[in-house]
């Protein structure tokens, strides 16, 4: 909500007081904020803008209210110093720069620096309470705990999913490995050597065991070359298929004598 300066104004002349240096105070702060955004847009600064206003806006129709009652509750107490640090709290006063709800330490604090003075330290008025807070320039905050709680509840939410998801992706991954369908690299490695070594091992003896009748074929052979390789093709095609579809090698150990 927007507020008119000629109804501030107005409501100012029958000011005095703690309420008229609150009000004062916060309208330098809209202003202060207002001037700041329009030199550099940005959201912090649109946001301190924001919370300025609505902070005046509260505080015009609050004073505006009691004005009409004959400020009634400028008497009513509030009780003591822990009284009035709970108050604050609970309206949301928050220490200048700051955006959270200011500390019992500091409410003291500011008693022992003469911000917040008050008669009968066991029946601190409102007027005192509000006269402290226009000296120290408590403003009401701009968070929405209902929203902060929110979002942590969410930011809580997608952890717990991100980590069922990584156990679940986990678990499968381990189930596959029982099934044999994962293999470790070295394991991989090994048995790549293994067959390499045995099909090595196959084509020697394809040769050996093959190639005097090879020498005899093409002996009256007009194309020597192509008739070695129909001759030569097969059984390597034969051994490759073999390999290929072998899932384990046997191997036979023998000790040296």
């Amino acid at each position: 909500m927007t507020i008119d300066r000629k109804r501030l104004d107005t409501l100012l002349e029958t000011l005095s007081g703690s309420d008229k240096a609150r009000l004062t105070t916060l309208y330098n702060a809209m202003v202060t904020t207002l001037k700041a955004y329009n030199e550099k847009s940005t959201a912090a600064r649109l946001k301190d803008w924001q919370a300025a206003e609505k902070a005046l806006s509260e505080a015009v129709e609050e004073i505006e209210e009691r004005s009409g009652a004959g400020h009634a509750d400028d008497n009513e107490i509030v009780g003591t110093m822990a009284d009035v640090a709970k108050w604050l709290r609970i309206e949301g006063y928050c220490a200048p720069g700051r955006d959270e709800p200011i500390k019992k330490s500091k409410v003291y604090q500011d008693r022992r620096t003469g911000k917040l003075s008050f008669t009968d330290k066991k029946a601190i008025t409102m007027t005192e309470v509000m006269a402290y807070v226009a000296r120290a320039q408590l403003m009401k905050s701009s968070v929405n705990r209902a929203d902060e709680t929110e979002d942590l509840n969410i930011q809580k939410l997608r952890h717990e999913t991100r980590k069922a998801k990584e156990d679940a992706d986990r678990k499968e991954f381990d189930n596959a490995k029982e099934r044999g369908l994962y293999l470790k690299k070295e394991e991989v490695y090994l048995q790549t050597a293994l067959k390499i070594a045995a099909l090595e091992a196959g084509l020697k003896h394809l040769v050996r065991t093959d190639g005097p009748d090879w020498i005899a074929r093409i002996e009256k052979a007009r194309n020597k070359p192509q008739e070695l390789c129909d001759l030569i093709y097969p059984g390597i095609d034969d051994l490759l298929d073999q390999f290929g579809r072998m899932d384990e090698i046997q191997m036979i150990v023998k000790r040296r004598s």
